[in-house]
Parts: C-alpha cells; structure tokens; sequence
C-alpha cells in the first residue's frame, strides 16, 4: 500500500527519524524484533461516524524475553497520544519518553525511561485513526436508507496487513494472541466483532458500551469490527452454532439463501475435518462498500453485497452460484488460515488454495446438479494455466521478504493454481486418505501456524506416499508441464504411446538449457475401450512410453478429467480420433471441455497448425452442454478479438461462429421456462452473450430490443427480460443505439437499489457506439456516481467492446494516471491492479512497448509483477493474430 504521513503527535515524535531499533532484516524475510511477544489485547474504540475519526486505548499483556528499553510495533496512519509499560509484579513502571516512526517499514518505536526486564507485563497504548474511505483499516461506507437518507457505516478490513491501521500490533501472522473487544458507540447503532457479546452497558450522553468475549489465540489479520445500523436473519446448525446473516435496513430478506448455505456449510466442514467449529457464533455481513469479495474474519465473516445478498425470485443461476461459492469459501476458512495459520505470507497459498478447493468441493455437497466439479476445468483449472504459463508468473510457494509484497500474489496462481494442485494430489492419495490427513494436520496444529511442509508430512502419514517429493515440483517452481503424446505401436487391444514433457510457455518461446524443469506427473489416460475406474501413474521421466488398453482407431485421452494442471500436445492420428469422441459425446463433458482449452493455448503458442482448432471447434456444432459452452466463450472470443484487425478474415469467422452458436441458441430460446435448471439458465445466459456479439440476424436485435423496452418501464419485469441475461441485452441495444440509449442507461442505474443490478449496467455501459460515449463512460464511472469498490467494472466494459474502445481507455488512464492515483491513495491495491489489467487491453508489439515503456517512466509501487504480466499477454495476443493469419484464409473458413 502506499504509505501516508501520520497524524500530528502530541508526543514530540520523528516522523522520519531513523529508530534506534530497527526491524530485524533477514535475507528470508523481514520481522519485528522478538523481544516483546503479545499474548493477549484488551482494546477499547470509540468510533466516530460524524467526523471519521476514532479513539482507542489498547492494553496489550506481553512476554518480555530480551531486557531492553525500546519496544517496536506496527502502526499505520495511528497518532499515538501516550504509551506506557507496567510489569505484571507491579516491580517496574516504564513511561515513554521517545516515539519514533519508519514510515516505509510502518511502525512505531517506543524508547522507554528506563531498562524493562525479562518477564510478563503490559504495554498501554491512546491513540487515534482515521475511519477511511478507501475500504482498508477501519474504515467507512456510505449507503441510502430505506427512506433514501444517505447514512454511514464503519467496519474493519485487515487482511493482508491492515490491523495495524486500527490499532498498534505485531501485525504478523505468527505472532498469535487473544483479542478482547470492547466499543463505545451510540445507543441505536448495533456493534458486532469476531466473538459474542459479554456485556452491554448504557452511559451517560446516549452512548453504550459493548464488550465482548475474549477470542481464541489467532493473527491479527482476522480481528474484525462492525458498528452501523443493521438487520439480521438467523438459523442453527445441525451441531447447535447460532449464525446470523447482516444486512443494512430494508435488505434483510435477501440473506436467507446466503444464511442457508452457511447453515448447511458449517455442518459439512465439521464432519469432515473432524474438530467442530470453534466458536459459539458465526456472523456474516454484507456491506455496502468493500474492495474484495469477502474477508474470512473469525467468526464474523465480511461481504460485498453482491457476494452475500441474493434475492432469490429475481437472482441469476451465476449469482447464486456465486453467492455459494463466495460462502463456502469464508467458510473453509475458519478451518484452514483461522484454526491454522500460514507462518508467513509465502505460504498464503495454504489458506486461499484450501478455501478455493473447499469451496467447490463443498458446493458440490451441497448442490450436486450444479456440476460444480466439471465447471471447475472451465474456471478455476483455466485461470490457473492462463496466468501460470506466463514467464512473468511464480510458483505458489513465493519467497516474501517484506509483508508488502503479499499484495501482489493474491492472485490465480495462490488461489487457483494451488486448488489444482490439491485436487491433482486428492486423485493420487485418494479421498479417504486425503481426508484422514487433513484430521491429522488440523489436531496437530490447531491454534498455531504452519508450512506447507507440515501438510506434506500429515498426508504422506497417512497415506505411505512421499507427498513431499511429489508435491515439491507443482509448489516450488513456477509453470506446469508440455505433455507431447504420439503413438509408438499398436498391437491387437494393447497400444504403446510415446510421452515427453517439458516447460509450456504461453507464447510458445524456447526453453534454454538452465531453463529446463520436469514434474512428477500423475499420467492418467482413458481410451474408448477403457474409460472406468482409470488408474493413476507417477511419471519423473522427461521421456517414457506406456501401455494403455487402445486397438487401432480408438480415441485415446491423457489427463483424463483433467486433474492435473498441464497442456497435451496429440500427435495427428490421436487428435483426429479424439475430434471424432468430441462429435459424437463419447468424451465426457469436462474432457471435451479441457481438450478444447489446451488446444486453444497451443495455437496461440504456435505449437498446433490453427486449422486444428477450427476442426475441433466444427465438431462442438451439436454440442448441447452448459459447461463445454463455457469453454467455447472464451475460445470463440479470444479467436474473434485476434481477427479483428483482418476485416475479410474477421467477417468470415463471424459467420463460422454464427453457425455454432445460432441453432442451439434458437433450440434454447430467449424465454425462461418454469422448469429450467440451473445450468439451463446458466447456458442460456451464454448462448445469448453469443449472439449478442457474432449474430447478424435481424431477430437478435429485435428481441434484445423488446426486452430492453420492457425494463426501462418496469426494472423489475424479470418475466420479461431475466436477469441471467441482462447485460447482452444492455450491450446489444446500446452498441445499436446512440445517446438516448446511453442516458437511458445511466438513469437505470440510477433507479436500481440492488447492487447486483447496477452491476450489469456497469459490465454494460462501454458499448456505447462512439468515442464520445465512451469516454463520458469514462467520465462518469470515475466521478464520483460509481463506488470505488466497482468503478472499474466500466472500464472493462468499454476496453473490452472493440479496438476503438481499447484505444480510449488506455488514453484515458495515462491522460489520468493522478486521477486514479488520487482516488485509490490509501486502497487495497488490488483496485488499482483491476485499472490497469482493464486499461491496457491490445494485441500488438508496438502496443505492448508502449506500455511497458509508459509504466518504467511512471512506476507504480506494488504493481510490477502485473504490469509485467499484462505486457507478456500482450505480446502473446499479438503473436497470436500473426500466427492466426498465417494459417487460416477465407476459403478454409468458409470450408467448415
């Protein structure tokens, strides 16, 4: 985050003094010294929502192990009033006579009046902050009332390292302890934090003071606080934990769908990791401002509203969807980062690729026909091989010196990449071992932290296999496996194939000699003799052949349900077979899917002839299938953006693509069925997404036309135009419209109380038909009308509506770089890495030069692992096209 300069000190601080005590700075990582240790907080806050400024006085009960008289903590934006230290036998009292602050490492150093001694004690901290309007510390959010009176709340968001903008802390994940809350807060606000209340007391002046229970030892990453005026839904679980689900007034009803997968959630993680939930409450709360998805804050998890709230008569099947997974997610959590915690940030993908496997694996308990698992090769799986086939990627153990640096691995390869690899090593140990070792791991180490050794040695115990071994090369280096297979020899039922791996590069570049890495692969093939009950073989080799039971002619598929994150590259003969099992369904769903997916990343690393593609994708023309659609999106769209530039080329791919996408669109319809399912709508909400940008029949737009009528005079018509498919409909109307529709849309938004609708008029907006509409799109997201939490929806949405749209947006961020800059000072930079992956869209060299060069003249701190990933894909997609252009023409499109 960008550092600010404290507040004023009544204390004659140096602000920009050197400490006389400096962190400790190892060539591993950078931490407080040790000398104090925290064991216990006792803080009292007195928010303020009038001037956003709040009081605090902390009591914090430390082990002294080292005599010394100077003490350094975290601290961030805090003015410190006073500080003292008492010792625990009264012996010693120490009064600070010096306060200085590293403004780069973000602390406070406090020079005592004389020498502490070895032993336990308590260290007394006043102070105040600031209640932020930039979602990070303890900060506030605005929204309208039922009545439409504009009020404010204040919450608390942390993670990665921002308690130390709520009070002074050792602000690391291992340096555990127990947090005792207490506020002071108007009468009518409701207050709520990680535990139950303990006591509730009037004062004087319509004032109460709130205090809660002590909380179990845990990082002071999950302390959480929330102070506002709100609603509440509740339910019991199964195993007797009281959970309620907040929300502003007027909101509560759209908690209850959120509330009952918690409910059924929390049961499920107990049974499976065998240790109950923890605490005797979970809270979750929706609110109306926050940079994130949600915050897995111990016992009081945090939400965006869109991530939280769903109305259920008028929610899309991906909003539900979303808010499920969103859920199951937070609530893996409290097991895996809460219960045990990483030791260091290096190991965040311990936390967030758990909660990332989990929440799917718990999705698919709780919603079996949602086919979570097959979504998941088109999801989770893809991002994962998209952003780790980048040479400017890194391995999902990345080494973090300074907690600064976390900001920029919250990313697919820690979340994404690292529930591949947990779901590779399930299919490999089994699930009850899997399980039997998650038990252990949590029994041994619960309340405490860990590596991701440990987990290694709890699996490889319980399952005889060297998971350490195994694992080292998936999580210690970055990228994944090439897999090259070819047929060696058939012989009656038997068939022998030739395998080889090495390094996939998405932009297909040479691998020198240092350069070369290998993986333990878990080879898992099926072929159309022998599809059940698929064994799993580990594979160190560079080069082996394997037998498989195939006769001549048979389709013969590796990484079978695809398990493991790596590229197949087929030899023309298995490739021809494997075309014929895509049009005839003989493949399953999530095969068809993943070989569609490695196929495309192949082209475009210019290691398959593209006419492979168009033959695969003319075999998907009676494809039927939600999720495989979910697959062509992409490819279908990734083709069409490379062609742009080739008007001839780029007319005749509309029409192929036309012709895969129309006649199952037609079969599927524009209206919703009382008996649809939910991927029903999902495929709906595609199919037409499809239309809306590759149809050229006059009843496309008519249809969009009719039902973009009805909502501008009742939004809430979801009989006629449901919400699944909204934004084409927005999309379509406007790109075909002018001004009058542009105003129209913005006056929608406007009306909208439900953030999950505005939303689709922000993914909406950039298809306005001229630049001028485009940039007041610009205009008007950053001015203020648009929540900082979502204004970057539209500048998506106008860089992703075509070339001219790229064009604008990147002029407009650097005519409006300090704009930005300006608006997300003090915000999680999470937003500012959205602005920039969304403003620098393009598929030229001389484009991706330009934009390295403009971010090398004007840096951005915490920015430089995605500026360079943004200027790679760049060059990819520019590689991409010329590559395409080389191998297709017309008449062989025309040909399909």
């Amino acid at each position: 985050p960008i550092l600010l300069l404290p507040f004023l000190l009544p204390i004659l601080p140096s602000l920009n003094s050197q400490p006389s005590y400096r962190v400790i700075m190892s060539s591993e990582r950078v931490l407080l010294p040790q000398d104090f240790k925290p064991t216990h907080y006792d803080v009292v806050i007195t928010p303020n929502l009038d001037t956003f400024k709040f009081d605090g006085e902390v009591t914090i009960e430390v082990d002294v192990t080292k005599a010394t008289s100077l003490v350094q903590l975290h601290s961030r934006e805090l003015a410190i009033h006073s500080a003292s230290y008492k010792s625990s036998d009264g012996r010693v009292y120490a009064s600070v006579n010096k306060i200085s602050f590293d403004l780069k490492m973000q602390t406070v150093e406090f020079g005592f009046d004389k020498v502490v001694s070895v032993g336990k004690g308590k260290l007394c901290i006043s102070f105040t902050g600031e209640h932020n309007s930039q979602m990070a510390g303890f900060y506030r959010s605005k929204y309208n009332d039922i009545n439409g009176v504009e009020k404010v709340m204040v919450s608390t968001q942390c993670e990665a390292i921002d308690a130390r903008r709520v009070l002074p802390c050792w602000d690391e994940p291992s340096a555990k302890a127990t947090f005792g809350v207490t506020l002071i807060i108007d009468t009518h606000l409701t207050a709520l934090s990680n535990m139950p209340e303990k006591r509730v007391e009037t004062l004087k002046g319509g004032k109460k003071r709130v205090e809660f229970l002590n909380t179990p030892i845990m990082s002071s990453y999950l302390l959480a606080i929330v102070v506002g005026e709100l609603d509440f839904v509740q339910a019991k679980t199964e195993h007797n934990v009281l959970i309620r689900c907040y929300s502003t007034p007027g909101m509560v009803d759209r908690c209850n769908f959120a509330l009952d997968c918690g409910v059924k959630c929390l049961d499920l993680y107990d049974d499976y990791f065998g240790i109950p939930f923890p605490l005797p409450k979970m809270d979750m709360i929706a609110l109306p401002e926050f940079a994130a998805g949600a915050m897995e804050n111990w016992g009081l998890v945090t939400y965006r509203e869109v991530d939280l709230l769903v109305d259920i008569n008028t929610a899309t099947s991906a909003q539900k969807q979303r808010v499920c997974t969103v859920v199951t997610h937070e609530l893996a959590h409290q097991w895996f980062g809460n219960l045990v915690t990483m030791a260091w940030w290096d190991d965040l993908w311990l936390n967030e690729g758990f909660a990332c496997f989990l929440q799917t694996w718990a999705a698919d308990h709780l919603f079996p026909e949602w086919l979570m698992w097959d979504q998941f090769v088109v999801d989770d799986f893809a991002s994962a091989l998209r952003l780790d086939g980048l040479r400017s990627s890194h391995p999902i153990q990345v080494p973090i010196k300074h907690a600064t640096e976390v900001e920029e691995v919250f990313d697919a390869i820690s979340y994404c990449k690292g529930a591949c690899v947990i779901r590779m090593l399930n299919s490999v140990i089994g699930p009850d071992a899997f399980q039997s070792g998650l038990q252990e791991y949590f029994k041994t180490h619960k309340y405490g932290n860990t590596e991701t050794s440990d987990l290694w040695s709890a699996w490889s115990n319980a399952s005889g296999l060297p998971i350490g071994e195994l694992a080292a090369s998936w999580t210690e280096q970055m990228g994944y496996p090439l897999v090259k297979v070819s047929l060696n020899s058939v012989d009656g039922d038997k068939t022998v194939l030739n395998v080889e791996q090495s390094w996939f590069l998405s932009d297909g570049s040479e691998v020198s000699d240092d350069e070369q890495k290998s993986w333990t692969v878990p080879v898992c093939i099926a072929t159309a003799s022998d599809n059940e009950n698929v064994p799993v073989t580990l594979k160190k080799e560079k080069s082996f052949t394997i037998e498989v039971n195939a006769k001549n002619g048979d389709w013969i598929k590796m990484n079978w349900g695809h398990p493991t994150p790596m590229r197949v590259l087929y030899s023309d003969d298995l490739f021809d077979n494997l075309i014929k099992a895509v049009k005839n369904k003989s493949l399953p769903r999530k095969d068809r899917a993943g070989l569609l997916l490695d196929c495309q990343a192949l082209v475009a690393a210019k290691m398959m002839d593209a006419k492979k593609l168009f033959n695969l994708l003319s075999a998907f023309k009676a494809e039927d299938d939600c999720v495989v659609w979910d697959a062509l999106h992409p490819v279908l769209v990734s083709l069409d953006n490379a062609l742009l530039s080739d008007e001839d080329l780029s007319s005749s791919f509309r029409e192929f693509a036309a012709s895969i996408v129309e006649p199952f669109a037609a079969k599927i319809g524009w209206d919703a069925k009382h008996n649809d399912e939910h991927l029903t709508k999902l495929l709906r909400q595609t199919l037409i997404s499809l239309l809306a940008r590759f149809s050229t029949n006059d009843d496309v737009l008519a249809q969009a036309k009719k039902r973009y009528d009805a909502i501008m005079e009742d939004p809430s018509n979801t009989r006629a135009c449901p919400s699944d498919y909204r934004p084409s409909v927005f999309s379509l109307v406007l790109k075909n419209g002018g001004q009058k529709e542009f105003d129209e849309l913005i006056a929608l938004f406007g009306r909208l109380d439900n953030n999950a609708d505005k939303k689709q008029v922000l993914h909406s907006i950039g298809n306005a038909p001229t630049e001028k509409l485009k940039r007041a799109a610009l205009d008007w997201t950053t001015s203020g009308a648009v929540k900082l939490q979502d204004f970057f929806y539209a500048i998506n949405s106008v860089s992703a509506s075509n070339t001219l749209g790229q064009t604008i947006t990147w002029n407009y961020f650097k005519e409006n770089l300090q704009r930005y800059k300006d608006m997300l000072a003090k915000a999680n930079p999470s937003l500012i890495h959205a602005v920039i992956v969304y403003s620098c869209r393009g598929n030229t060299a001389e484009f991706a030069k330009e934009v390295d060069d403009f971010f090398k003249e004007n840096p951005i701190p915490s920015t430089e692992r995605r500026v360079a990933q943004v200027v790679e894909g760049i060059n990819i997609a520019s590689a991409y096209t010329s590559f395409l252009v080389e191998c297709i023409d017309n008449d062989f499109i025309e040909s399909l």
